[in-house]
């Protein structure tokens, strides 16, 4: 019963379901702080290094609506994330031709040598987090996380 050790919970878990859903809930928790500690002070949030590097990745201009689409969050949400990025400059707004609603968001040279820098300390932090676990383990952990996903659509 580590969990309720490490969370302090004052109550028990009703079943073996319920521990293994506060389990997820809690570690996702413990790898944010983790990664956050990662990205500040350069960045924000998760959020804003996702976006440089999802930017450096494709290697081509994105709308704020496709940058939404893969992170999955609100175009609106994304829309202030990269107001501070750009503020910051490390990326910048194009206007698409023909459509004066929406902009090509790049990389600025500033944006890219530090998601660069960023990228090696977060693969850093990647090995560290998961270097207990076997290759096997790491499918088999995707694979559970998966069947958890499935079961909130």
């Amino acid at each position: 019963m580590k969990l309720k050790k490490d969370t302090d919970l004052p109550v028990a878990f009703r079943d073996k379901a319920h521990e293994a859903l506060v389990s997820i809930y809690w570690t996702g928790t413990l790898l944010r702080k983790a990664f956050g500690k990662v990205f500040r002070p350069q960045l924000r949030s998760e959020a804003q290094f996702n976006i440089l590097m999802i930017l450096s990745r494709t290697g081509e201009p994105l709308t704020q609506t496709d940058l939404s689409r893969m992170l999955f969050v609100d175009k609106s949400n994304v829309t202030g994330l990269i107001d501070g990025l750009e503020k910051n400059g490390l990326l910048k707004r194009n206007r698409v031709e023909g459509d004066r609603r929406s902009y090509h968001i790049t990389l600025t040279p500033k944006g890219q040598s530090l998601i660069q820098k960023m990228e090696k300390r977060y693969r850093e932090k990647v090995s560290q987090v998961m270097s207990a676990f076997s290759s096997r383990e790491h499918a088999l952990l995707s694979r559970l996380t998966l069947k958890v996903r499935e079961g909130l659509k």
